[in-house]
Formats: C-alpha cells, sequence, structure tokens
C-alpha cells in the first residue's frame, strides 16, 4: 500500500485593504486577478524558511506600494517537507490549482532537476517562470542550452560550480598565505556528499578545470592530507576530526552549504583534539549572527563567508539587513537572494508590460538587470554551458581568472571573543573600497589564542 502524503498549501495572500499614502498624494491599491508567486521547498528547514519570509516581507511591501501595474501578487507556499516526490506534487498544484505564473524551487540540485522536468511536461498547457534559489549543478542549465525550446522557462538565481573557482583561487591566493606567517602549507577538507561537491572535488573535465585539491597543489603548494565526504546532517564529526589532528593539516576547509549541519559541527569541533586546527565554512548557518548562539559560542575561532552585515556593499546592504533583522529573518546569502529575487520579477513584468505572453516574460527574465543587498542581479545571455540562465557572476572569456573583481560581494569573517564578528577582507569584491578600513586577513586570531582571551 502506498502511502500518500498530502501537502500542505500555506496560502499568504498580501493584499493591501487601504490606500497608502505618500507626500504627493494617494496611489490606489491593487485591483483585479492576483499575480501568483509560488515556492515549493522545506518549511522547517533552517535554509529554506527565511528564504519563504523574507520574499513575504518583499510581496507585502509591493502591495502596499500599489501592486504591479495595478495588480496585487499572491505568494503560496507548497510544503515539501524535503522530499523529491513531494516537491513535484507540490509544484503541481501550484500550476493547476493557484495557477502560478512563477515558481521557486529551494536549493537542491537533485530536488530541482525533478521539478524542472515534471515543469518542462506541463508548460505548454500552464507557461510559467520557474526559478531555482541557490542550487549550483550544473545540469540545470546545461539543460537550458542543449535543449531551449523545452526548458527556456528555466533560471538559476545563483551560480553554477564552475563560477565558483575564480573566487576560490581569489581566496586561496589572498587570504589564507596572508593570515597565518608562511602561509598554509596542509589542508584537511570534508565535502558535504551532495551532487554539487562532486565538481570540485574531481574536476570538471568538459571545461578543462582542475580538482580542486590539484588546483592547490600546483597553484598554491598546498596539500591536501586529508579528504572526506560526509553527510549534510546527522555526521558524528569528532572521529574525523580525532583523524584530521594526526594529520598535520594546519587548516580545515569544510565545504558546506545551507543545508549542513555545521552548528554540529562547531560544537564538536570545539571539544575534539582538532581544536586548535584553524576552521573555514564554505557556507550556510555560520554566514549570520546566529550562529554564535546556535552553537553556544563554540564558533569561538571559526571563519565563514559573512552576509548578516551591516556595511554599504552597495546602497541597498544596510537598509536590507536592517529590515531582516527587525523580523527576525537571518540574512544568509540566498536569502538576499530570495528578496532581490521578487523585486527582480516586479521589473520583468512591467518590462514585459503584464504576464500573459511568456515569451515576453521570459525575454524580459533574460535582458533584465536589478541592483540588490550584494551587487548586482542579471542571468546570463551568453549561450554558454552551464552560465547561461545563471545568475552573472564569472568572467567566460576566462572563467578561472582569480583576480576577477566579479559582480557580487563575499565578505569574509571570523568569530572572535563573545561572539564579536571580525572582517578579514572579501574573497571577492566588486569594488576594493568597499572593504577599507573593515578588517584584513591580518586581522585574524589563531583559535587557542582566542580562547586564551576568553580566560582572562
Amino acid at each position: 500500500m502506498v502511502k500518500r502524503f498530502r501537502f500542505s498549501l500555506f496560502v499568504v495572500a498580501a493584499l493591501s485593504l487601504t490606500l497608502c499614502f505618500a507626500s504627493t498624494g494617494m496611489s490606489a491599491a491593487p485591483s483585479g486577478e492576483p499575480i501568483v508567486i509560488g515556492y515549493a521547498g522545506m518549511v522547517l528547514s533552517p535554509g529554506t524558511r527565511p528564504c519563504m519570509a523574507i520574499q513575504k516581507l518583499a510581496v507585502q511591501e509591493i502591495n502596499a506600494a500599489g501592486g504591479v501595474l495595478g495588480r496585487p501578487l499572491k505568494y503560496v507556499i507548497a510544503d515539501n517537507k524535503g522530499a523529491t516526490s513531494l516537491t513535484v506534487e507540490g509544484t503541481r498544484r501550484l500550476l493547476l490549482e493557484e495557477k502560478a505564473k512563477f515558481i521557486f524551487v529551494e536549493g537542491r540540485t537533485e530536488i530541482c532537476l525533478a521539478a524542472q522536468e515534471n515543469a518542462a511536461a506541463m508548460f505548454k498547457d500552464y507557461p510559467h517562470i520557474m526559478i531555482f534559489n541557490g542550487p549550483m549543478g550544473m545540469e540545470l542549465t546545461d539543460r537550458v542550452v542543449d535543449e531551449y525550446e523545452k526548458y527556456r522557462f528555466c533560471f538559476r538565481d545563483w551560480d553554477p560550480e564552475p563560477s565558483q573557482y575564480a573566487m576560490m583561487r581569489y581566496f586561496f591566493k589572498n587570504a589564507w598565505q596572508q593570515r597565518i606567517p608562511g602561509g598554509i602549507h596542509k589542508l584537511a577538507i570534508l565535502w558535504e556528499d551532495l551532487e554539487w561537491t562532486k565538481s570540485y572535488r574531481e574536476g570538471i573535465p568538459s571545461l578543462g578545470f582542475p580538482s580542486w585539491e590539484k588546483m592547490l597543489k600546483e597553484e598554491f603548494d598546498i596539500e591536501v592530507v586529508y579528504s572526506k565526504k560526509v553527510k549534510p546532517r546527522g555526521t558524528m564529526y569528532l572521529p574525523l576530526l580525532q583523524q584530521i589532528a594526526g594529520t598535520g593539516a594546519q587548516n580545515i576547509l569544510y565545504v558546506s552549504s545551507w543545508f549542513t549541519d555545521t552548528e554540529s559541527f562547531a560544537k564538536q569541533w570545539a571539544d575534539s583534539a582538532a581544536r586548535d586546527i584553524p576552521v573555514d565554512l564554505y557556507g550556510g548557518v555560520a554566514q549570520t549572527s546566529d550562529f554564535w548562539q546556535l552553537t553556544g559560542g563554540k564558533a569561538l575561532g571559526i571563519v565563514s563567508s559573512f552576509t548578516d552585515c551591516l556595511i554599504p556593499l552597495t546602497e541597498k546592504t544596510i537598509p536590507f539587513v536592517e529590515m531582516a533583522r527587525k523580523h527576525n529573518i537571518p540574512t544568509q546569502i540566498h536569502v538576499h537572494l530570495a528578496y532581490a529575487d521578487i523585486y527582480f520579477i516586479k521589473k520583468v513584468i512591467e518590462t514585459a508590460g503584464g504576464v500573459d505572453d511568456i515569451d515576453k516574460l521570459i525575454t524580459a527574465m533574460e535582458t533584465t538587470e536589478t541592483t540588490y543587498s550584494l551587487g548586482k542581479m542579471a542571468y546570463e545571455q551568453k549561450r554558454v554551458k552551464p552560465y547561461f540562465h545563471s545568475k552573472v557572476r564569472a568572467d567566460l572569456s576566462d572563467p578561472l581568472n582569480k583576480d576577477l573583481k566579479g559582480v557580487y560581494f563575499q565578505p569574509i569573517a571570523q568569530f572572535q571573543n563573545d561572539g564579536k564578528i571580525q572582517y578579514l577582507g572579501a574573497s571577492c569584491v566588486l569594488n576594493e573600497d568597499s572593504f577599507k578600513g573593515v578588517g584584513s586577513p591580518s586581522d585574524y586570531v589563531m583559535p587557542a589564542e582566542l580562547r586564551k582571551r576568553d580566560k582572562k
């Protein structure tokens, strides 16, 4: 007997019932048939939940300001409970019952691929735009190049795996070797065991990209003395950390995402034989100040990319972070993106003159550009695998350029005593002036020294 899972659709109809007053007069409340935006994701996930919350706020803001072309937006959530089958069922219901014109899917490549295939089968009868919120799997946009007519409605609000090479080469060159006297020569790597890390573990032969291990050795004289894949959640880290402690590693790099239980890792690292070995986290909940509380202070000394920042990276950064904090929404990278997506969609609809002509909507998605809290929001227009229909980030004339300043800011920070966030510079910046006086790799303090200070 097959047990059927029922989807709960949490409908947020953020319709303004009053008039919004401005200094120049009044603007009418939106009216008519709502434009439906849906999100298929896990409601209880610490990674996905804040994306839904921030998008709901954006919809409310837009409706309070008169909607889009005078029409209200309606926001609908399909709880997939983290399952691929429920994601497919949820996106089907968003199309069939809610008549959604835009559907977001949470950022796991495996889930997005299934949703993409089902949506392609339904596209003729239910034309819509599908946006993948945060996944990096190359397959998602390789398909758009190979079979444009079938998958042309699909976009990724983040970048594919190979575009991270330029950022990481910039990071390896400018951060690690300045942080510790003499630089780092022996490295331990833990890999989140999901599809997106495979390219880094094995390289991308089709593009001529080496594995990170080979790149580290040949370009930076860094030997990977320990390398292991680990489950995103539920891993017992203490035995692994014990092994790492015996390798002579000078640093631990955890290639993690917002699905990884980095809070559990931090707690176990702080009590392990490897506690004096510096740690860098690639991504996840460590990107916000909440990580200090989540770990009970065990994050002391850990370094992570950090996007919960009151730094004017763009003119929108500080207002966005302050607004999110007011609503208790952590601002991880994909939360910045999720909020920006709603305003990007608004501009797309306005450019297309509505939502009835799917060809105009797709063209507008391909050509629209906005500025958001972390840089520029635009999709790659060149039909080059796997970058096409992904967020612009790499220089396609030289995708491995480690000096690329790019279109995206990635602050790097260390958790120091009492949860202080000490910035260490950035791994990829649009304008070096944005970090003047904020921090540099020389502000890094070894974990053992921070613990000594903590005891004083």
